[in-house]
């Protein structure tokens, strides 16, 4: 009796165990591999050892931020952004009165850095930031996102 309830609970272990087993081993498989494809994400015209940083500025514009290391600089794109998602806000203005009076009114202002950026004019924009390292020669080294 007690070797049919074991070789039972054998047979029931294995079936739970070997499809977690191999899920488990397709999985870190899919780790492992890197692929090579970019990701959905990233532009497919840019290539590491390829591309060079003024054909991503020719086609992106300046980007939105640079860090700057002694191995190469890497540049920030970030999607384009509506007006109506960034806040509204207001700010207080004095003007000159009559006799040295002031007077104060609230102005709304939109803010954000790229509100006046002319320079990405007709410019083509990322569907999603991306981050673009170069070499110290200027070559895209890295694409990645974050």
């Amino acid at each position: 009796m007690m070797r049919k309830t074991r070789a039972r609970a054998i047979r029931t272990s294995r079936v739970y165990v070997v499809p977690l087993m191999l899920s488990l081993l397709s999985l870190l498989a899919a780790c492992a591999s890197a692929p090579d494809h970019p990701a959905p994400n990233h532009p497919d015209w840019i290539r590491a050892g390829v591309t060079t940083k003024e054909e991503v500025i020719a086609r992106y514009g300046q980007p939105d931020l640079v860090i700057a290391s002694p191995g190469g600089d890497t540049a920030i794109y970030g999607p384009a952004t509506s007006r109506s998602a960034a806040p509204q806000m207001e700010i207080p203005t004095v003007q000159a009165g009559p006799l040295g009076s002031a007077t104060t009114q609230m102005r709304p202002i939109t803010p954000g850095l790229d509100n006046n950026d002319r320079s990405r004019e007709g410019k083509e924009r990322v569907r999603s930031e991306i981050h673009i390292r170069y070499d110290t020669r200027g070559i895209v080294q890295e694409l990645s996102s974050p």
